[in-house]
């Protein structure tokens, strides 16, 4: 398994699963110390080697807020440990709840998810979110992106 820190924190995760990218930075900061990168495993589905197919397991450290961010392509991701708040600034996510219930969470909601809680995160959709909480946060996380692209991509809200 390797583990990496990130340039920023989650997704999300998101959510989220966050980063600006994978590699670690040479001058740490609040998210590579809040916020553990585990790539449990990573393919590329074509020759072309476009797009990586990746499965992560992000570990939040407690009270830790993720800057509003979004991905170059698809992931989705399930809550294995801790409640996370999570919002959407722009778009719209699809959450299924433990016991079944699905929602759509639209622009400017937010919602708890807790354990066995997941999440679909489409491409562009502009999110952040939080652990409030005094314990950490684990999600697992499935991704297919943009290969040449940064994990996530910040946003700046004020401007949207």
């Amino acid at each position: 398994m390797k583990k990496l820190s990130l340039i920023l924190p989650l997704a999300i995760l998101a959510f989220g699963s966050v980063v600006a990218n994978s590699q670690q930075t040479s001058s740490p900061n609040t998210y590579t110390q809040s916020v553990t990168r585990d790539v449990l495993a990573s393919g590329y589905p074509t020759q072309d080697q476009k797009q990586i197919l990746e499965l992560v397991r992000y570990t939040i450290a407690p009270k830790t807020k993720l800057p509003t961010h979004t991905h170059p392509g698809m992931q989705i991701e399930q809550v294995e440990a801790g409640t996370l708040t999570y919002t959407v600034v722009d778009g719209e996510a699809q959450v299924t709840k433990a016991n079944g219930t699905k929602l759509i969470l639209k622009k400017g909601k937010t919602i708890q998810l807790t354990v066995g809680d997941s999440l679909v995160e489409p491409a562009g959709m502009i999110h952040y979110g939080e652990n409030q909480t005094n314990k950490p946060v684990i999600l697992l996380s499935a991704s297919l992106f943009d290969a040449n692209q940064p994990k996530a991509i910040l946003s700046n809200p004020q401007n949207r």
